[in-house]
């Protein structure tokens, strides 16, 4: 069971220093520890997921349609859970609406809509390394926007996970180089997102609860998509079992998955937790391996290997102060 500061806004603790009094005695890096590993369970759940979702694929089923269903479970399981057990997480002051929309609609949508997208287009390794390349985009805007020092451990961590997801995802693969320019730019797009996503979550985490952000965050998300489906005409399944199996994955691959991450955030600086999140190839590969019956090839388990070395130093130094203040 997660501690309750972990769970119900815990004072960030970006305002101190790794080598202060406090983190001698270990409460803060407790805490720094406990984030790294909400940050690797999510990975789990969002490769898990990925799976369920790629065998969903070849059942016929519609980008489109699983990146909605998922919003829209997420958003319903979390209403219907706080309305029961924490009904004052409901209430937002007005001031926020505006960037919790923003969050929801570019953050939590645009990025599960664009990635879809790119998949139909191209391979799902090839759309997987691209949207990791938004990870550059957030350790360059802690850098040069936040002011934040980003010490060559994380750089080097970076370039690990990279080149490691690289080979873990069978991008190496020469067929899997033909590929369209249209699903390239959309691949970048998403990136693009991912670290709007990843950015805005951690300035959201700081001030507002957790779940409430999430809350607002997929319910404005599920909002973008019903104005999208009327414009669009965009039909929904009509089997109930899709729908019984999208409601599990809105549970535990998205709305679990999701909170776990942004529960991270109030205790580790987000490039950090990105370059902790590209455990989810890893997983989805194990995964596959165990359950699916998937053959990984001996480049695939080189390239988790690199991934996990990158994991292990992005985690292993001392990271130099950076203040919450700054977080814009």
């Amino acid at each position: 069971m997660l501690p309750e500061r972990l769970l119900y806004g815990q004072r960030s603790i970006w305002s101190r220093t790794e080598g202060s009094p406090e983190l001698a005695k270990g409460s803060s890096l407790r805490s720094i520890r406990s984030g790294y590993l909400l940050v690797v369970l999510s990975a789990f759940l969002f490769a898990a997921g990925g799976n369920v979702v790629k065998a969903l694929f070849g059942l016929g089923y519609s980008p489109l349609v699983l990146a909605q269903l998922r919003i829209w479970w997420a958003f319903a399981w979390l209403f219907c859970s706080l309305l029961v057990i924490r009904p004052a997480l409901l209430a937002v002051s007005r001031r926020e609406l505006p960037a919790l929309a923003i969050f929801g609609g570019i953050g939590l949508a645009g990025v599960q809509l664009s990635y879809y997208l790119t998949i139909a287009r191209i391979n799902i390794a090839v759309a997987l390394l691209v949207q990791y390349l938004g990870l550059v985009a957030v350790t360059a805007f802690e850098r040069y926007h936040r002011r934040e020092a980003v010490p060559a451990q994380v750089w080097g961590a970076l370039l690990m996970v990279l080149v490691g997801a690289f080979f873990a995802v069978g991008a190496y693969q020469p067929s899997l180089f033909r590929v369209n320019l249209p699903g390239v730019m959309l691949g970048l797009v998403s990136a693009g997102f991912f670290a709007f996503y990843v950015l805005r979550a951690s300035t959201l985490a700081r001030r507002l609860n957790t779940w409430t952000v999430l809350l607002y965050g997929f319910g404005s998300g599920s909002l973008l998509w019903a104005v999208f489906d009327v414009a669009s005409g965009t039909a929904l399944p009509g089997d109930w079992r899709i729908w019984v199996v999208m409601g599990l994955l809105g549970l535990i691959g998205t709305l679990v998955a999701h909170g776990l991450f942004v529960l991270a955030l109030r205790t580790i600086r987000p490039s950090s937790a990105g370059i902790v999140a590209t455990a989810e190839p890893v997983f989805a590969g194990l995964i596959a391996f165990l359950v699916l019956g998937d053959r990984l090839q001996p480049l695939q388990v080189l390239g988790a290997a690199v991934i996990v070395a990158g994991i292990i130093t992005v985690q292993a130094g001392r990271l130099p102060e950076f203040s919450a203040a700054k977080v814009q």
